[in-house]
């Protein structure tokens, strides 16, 4: 009986957080209540929505029997005016949070594909033959693509009808990329969309019919791919949309005239704190448009007079092999930054090149236009590869005056090439970004979080703070070294981590914690930037390497304006600690001796007899001769060694190591440790250190 009692214990104190995998709907018409389903793992007794929806949302209790941790049902009533747009959700239980899933709030009558009901058989509609047919009222309909699956409806016309034709799929947070195809009753193609200029890589047809009959609308993934999210929301009626936007964004704080198809609409950024906001054409069932959000004062081509820096340029290339130029008073020795917004923003198909000239019109520098990761061809498609360029610039001798230039790399231009060009005084530089989603924190145990510099000319040691912690929370770690300068003068990305240790009596509600990055080198100015959030991060199956043809990178929501969302969690079931035993003086460099030790909560719990070092920005890092204790299975050692290519500096270290609890893997941090590399004698420093860090 004691034993039951004790094994029931630890399963209480393992229990993991709660995760959602789907929503059921994905969407809903606004302003109408709705039953929403969610799906996942651990959601449990006690799981709130969190939610931007202005909605209450009631628990009804699980519809299936047994299943109350994978399933949580919700009455979801108005609390105020549903607008038409994207929505984060997540789930807040008694042991976290969940990730966030995105919700879609449409206008029209809501349906659902026949074979992504529950419990319906596969391939209903995937030929002209076997079509679903749908009314010819305007519709949303929630349907899902199973990989190579092709969706087919069939929907009747009349002779001169003008019927729009939409997905939303990526905007809506689903890895599905989509293709619209269209067919007469003989089953001829007609019509074919895919990425829509202002829709990233979602589709939309705009058609008027010339004669009245049955016609078949087929919706497939561009890559035949198999997701995970592989959900899209496919729109159908006569309705107006924004077929093009200027500018692509405006100054917080101000009231901007934005034009969407020749109409003027008023974006209010007065209290907007995010870097985006979104704008949309009055009462249109589309998802409103991207809308940037910038601090510095703008302006809107033509620009004649020199620049006032700093300064934003809202400008767009209106025709084909069209450049626009801007010119700038400088002096020798003196840096700047001009940086593109435009095709990451999902409202702009620019490939952005910026060049530099002097008076004479020689060209001093460039961006945008170095070795592409596919072919120009590709490039003058839709690339999926290339972001916005941006250009460090140091003013050589003898030089008074420049032209800055912006043109597209495949010389193409119309009203989808707009662009942002940001012009400021700027030396050495970086950016911070969090790279995890949101973090729990266990009772009595730690969280790792990591945050990506990309460095921009800077070169020198940085440290990472939070602005705040909650009560009973304590930090370690942060600390990011020195590096040799590029030549190049490239934007190195660097990894800096650090963990968030709870008490084991600490008690906090869910909110965010922010976090600034500091450079520390006294011989330059102080430099700080504050880390911006993820969001969400949801994941693309296919390629996902850097300068593959057809690369797929996660979807995120900076949007959101997150920074790390946090939670206290339950206890792990066991505890991990890191100590320093010694430091030796090698021929080639410094031997460190370390030693881990489990700390278990119940005696029967199971251990790894290894754990993962981690030990970033560590050049030619190496963990060797691990080993576990033979008389004490809980603790074991190894050791780090450096070389004459390790840069003296400061360092943190850390490991992982996974355990299996109540049937989940769960992995278990130590809280970071300081690791001081000394300087080598000054005969053995090298002459040629590799500045290649392990990261």
């Amino acid at each position: 009986m004691r034993l039951l009692a004790s094994l029931c214990f630890a399963a209480v104190l393992a229990a993991a957080p709660p995760a959602i995998t789907d929503l059921q709907p994905r969407g809903a018409q606004k302003g109408r209540p709705f039953e929403l389903t969610i799906v996942g793992q651990n959601l449990g007794e006690g799981a709130t929505v969190v939610s931007s929806l202005p909605a209450t949302f009631t628990p009804l209790g699980s519809t299936k029997p047994g299943m109350e941790s994978r399933y949580a049902t919700f009455l979801v009533e108005p609390t105020g005016e549903w607008a038409v747009g994207i929505y984060p959700l997540r789930v807040k239980g008694q042991n976290g949070l969940s990730n966030v899933l995105l919700f879609n709030v449409g206008s029209f009558p809501e349906l659902t594909e026949e074979e992504s009901r529950p419990g319906a058989a596969a391939h209903q509609n995937d030929s002209l033959e076997k079509a679903q047919t749908l009314p010819s009222t305007p519709l949303t309909l929630n349907g899902t693509l199973a990989g190579p699956e092709r969706d087919v409806y069939r929907l009747q016309v009349k002779a001169g009808e003008r019927r729009v034709f939409e997905v939303d799929a990526r905007r809506a947070g689903s890895a599905v990329d989509p293709v619209i195809r269209v067919y007469d009753a003989a089953g001829k193609q007609i019509s074919r969309s895919e990425d829509d200029p202002l829709l990233r890589l979602d589709a939309r047809l705009d058609m008027t019919f010339p004669k009245e009959g049955f016609y078949y609308v087929e919706i497939h993934d561009a890559r035949f791919s198999a997701q995970a999210q592989n959900f899209y929301r496919f729109k159908t009626g006569a309705y107006a949309y924004a077929a093009d936007i200027f500018p692509l964004g405006g100054r917080r704080g101000e009231a901007i005239e934005v034009t969407l198809s020749n109409v003027t609409v008023k974006a209010d950024l007065s209290s907007v704190k995010t870097p985006q906001t979104f704008v949309n054409l009055p009462d249109s069932p589309s998802l409103p448009l991207p809308f940037a959000v910038g601090d510095f004062p703008e302006q809107r081509e033509p620009v004649t007079a020199p620049l006032q820096l700093p300064v934003t340029i809202n400008g767009r290339l209106a025709k084909p092999a069209e450049i626009d130029k801007y010119t700038l008073n400088v002096q020798p020795g003196e840096e700047y930054l001009f940086e593109l917004q435009a095709r990451e923003l999902g409202t702009s198909k620019l490939t952005g090149l910026i060049t530099v000239f002097d008076e004479a019109g020689k060209k001093l520098a460039s961006a945008g236009d170095g070795p592409l990761p596919v072919d120009v061809g590709a490039v003058q498609a839709s690339s999926r590869t290339l972001g916005d360029p941006f250009l460090q610039f140091k003013v050589p001798d003898g030089v008074t005056k420049i032209t800055v230039s912006v043109e597209d790399l495949a010389l193409r231009g119309g009203t989808h090439y707009a662009y942002r060009l940001h012009a400021s005084r700027s030396g050495a530089d970086f950016q911070a970004q969090i790279t995890s989603p949101f973090v729990n924190i266990p009772a009595g145990g730690t969280a790792l979080v990591t945050v990506n510099i990309n460095r921009r000319g800077y070169t020198g040691p940085l440290r990472i703070e939070p602005l705040s912690l909650p009560p009973g929370v304590t930090v370690a770690g942060g600390d990011i070294p020195h590096e040799i300068p590029d030549p190049n003068n490239r934007a190195n990305s660097r990894r800096g981590i650090l963990t968030l240790t709870a008490a084991p009596d600490a008690k906090f509600a869910a909110g965010d914690i922010g976090f600034r990055v500091i450079s520390t080198d006294p011989q330059t100015p102080k430099i700080e930037r504050v880390a911006t959030g993820l969001g969400y991060s949801i994941g693309i199956a296919g390629a996902t390497a850097q300068g593959v043809v057809d690369r797929q990178r996660p979807l995120v929501g900076q949007w959101l304006g997150y920074q790390l969302p946090a939670a206290l969690t339950d206890p792990a079931p066991a505890n991990l600690t890191l100590t320093l035993e010694k430091a030796t003086k090698k021929p080639a460099g410094y031997e460190y001796l370390f030693r881990w030790r489990w700390t278990t909560r119940d005696r029967m719990q199971s251990v790894p007899e290894a754990v993962t070092v981690d030990l970033p920005n560590f050049i030619d890092f190496r963990a060797i001769e691990m080993e576990v204790d033979k008389k004490d299975r809980t603790t074991g050692t190894f050791l780090v060694t450096s070389t004459r290519n390790t840069l003296p500096a400061l360092y943190n270290i850390g490991v992982m190591g996974r355990l299996m609890s109540g049937g989940q893997a769960q992995e278990i941090y130590s809280p970071l440790l300081p690791l001081q590399v000394a300087e080598l004698d000054p005969e053995e420093k090298p002459n040629d250190a590799n500045s290649t860090p392990a990261r």
